[in-house]
């Protein structure tokens, strides 16, 4: 299967609502798969993700571990999902090593800004909102608060949640958030969060 069968069959099993079917369709795509073939590591991760959300906190530590040792493409970085996961535990000395490991990935330009959102939302549910902040503003630091469409609304959103939430005042890609939103909603098929 190449790399955008697998894509497709992924969004097929995402858009299914039976976390067990799911996890079970990983497995099967699982089994097909060897070390080291382009796949793997997306697979492992997607897994992951379900057993972060089924609770199964060892198991999803265990999926996206193998997937960074992998080091197959993805469309998320693993190591985020461990990020993740140490925080759900509130294991914050591992948390911490991970985000250090994070910040030398963002500085190489390795991260994506799906990356940056699922950092900065997992700090956020963790309550670390001065970290989910900074995690959130990283994609946007080369992006001028005019350049509307160049913006990743997705940080832009999380960044507005946790700036109310530190009760900090509007910044300038504050008012930009305001802005795209405006722009994009007479856009029915854009998605608003």
């Amino acid at each position: 299967m190449n790399w955008d069968d697998l894509g497709d069959e992924l969004e097929r099993i995402g858009d299914t609502s039976d976390r067990a079917y799911r996890l079970g369709e990983y497995r099967r795509l699982l089994a097909d798969l060897s070390p080291g073939e382009d796949g793997l590591a997306e697979v492992l991760t997607n897994l992951g993700d379900d057993l972060t959300m089924d609770g199964q906190l060892d198991e999803a530590e265990a999926a996206y571990q193998q997937a960074a040792d992998d080091g197959g493409r993805t469309v998320l970085n693993p190591h985020v999902g461990l990020l993740d996961v140490a925080l759900r535990r509130g294991d914050d000395t591992r948390a911490d090593e991970l985000l250090a490991l994070l910040l030398t990935k963002s500085r190489a330009d390795q991260l994506v800004v799906g990356d940056y959102e699922w950092i900065g939302e997992s700090l956020e549910e963790a309550g670390r909102l001065r970290a989910a902040l900074r995690w959130l503003t990283i994609p946007l630091r080369d992006i001028q608060p005019g350049d509307i469409d160049l913006m990743p609304v997705v940080c832009l959103n999380g960044r507005w949640r946790v700036r109310r939430a530190l009760d900090l005042p509007v910044d300038a890609y504050d008012e930009a958030r305001e802005v795209w939103h405006e722009i994009n909603a007479a856009r029915p098929d854009d998605t608003q969060a």
